[in-house]
């Protein structure tokens, strides 16, 4: 009787240990596919793979263009590599630039000649680049502020006196677009798209 008591005894004893071990390796499992499932996300953040500072994209158009004011930067993947386009203003004139977030090589610049509206919206347009945020900090306020994903592209632009990063963030199949102040990297609006 004491035998049999016994073997009941460890087998209950043995479930209970595989089953708490079980819920361990569970446990262990998730919080690894969790932080696997961070680590990926942030890796896929377009500015995870640009090497290129903002500093020095703006340097680079500043040097191609000497009397232009920068009025909008945009940070995208295009063809799997990480492209910048900044965009500016200087006398009639209209520029744009595109360099390689890698690499920082001119992919392609082109200038042309403002009409006489946007010439009188220039000077409202420029932007104050001192003090800006880096596009990695505002992709990681955006980040944060939806509960993980990565961003696909961010732009720098300016509305109504307000300097912004607008950063374009993925969940699985949601996107969501943030817009932060580019200065105090608080969080001024966010838009589901659909």
């Amino acid at each position: 009787m004491m035998s049999k008591k016994y073997g009941i005894g460890l087998a209950l004893l043995t479930v209970v240990l595989l089953a708490g071990c079980g819920t361990q390796q569970s446990t262990q499992n998730k919080a690894t596919s969790q932080s696997t499932s961070s680590q990926s996300s942030s890796t896929k953040s377009v500015t995870a793979k640009t090497k290129v500072s903002l500093a020095a994209a703006i340097k680079k158009f500043q040097q191609q263009f000497p009397n232009a004011s920068v009025t909008s930067i945009e940070l995208e993947n295009q063809l799997g590599r990480p492209v910048y386009t900044l965009e500016g203003v200087g006398g009639t004139q209209e520029h744009e630039l595109q360099l390689n977030g890698r690499t920082g090589k001119v992919i392609s610049k082109k200038s042309e000649m403002l009409d006489q509206d946007d010439q009188a919206d220039a000077e409202r347009d420029r932007l104050n680049l001192n003090k800006v945020i880096s596009p990695s900090k505002a992709v990681a306020i955006a980040v944060h502020d939806r509960n993980g994903g990565y961003a696909s592209e961010l732009k720098l632009d300016k509305d109504n006196d307000t300097t912004y990063w607008e950063v374009q963030v993925h969940q699985g199949k949601q996107q969501v677009d943030v817009k932060i102040d580019a200065y105090e990297g608080s969080i001024l609006e966010t838009e589901h798209d659909d």
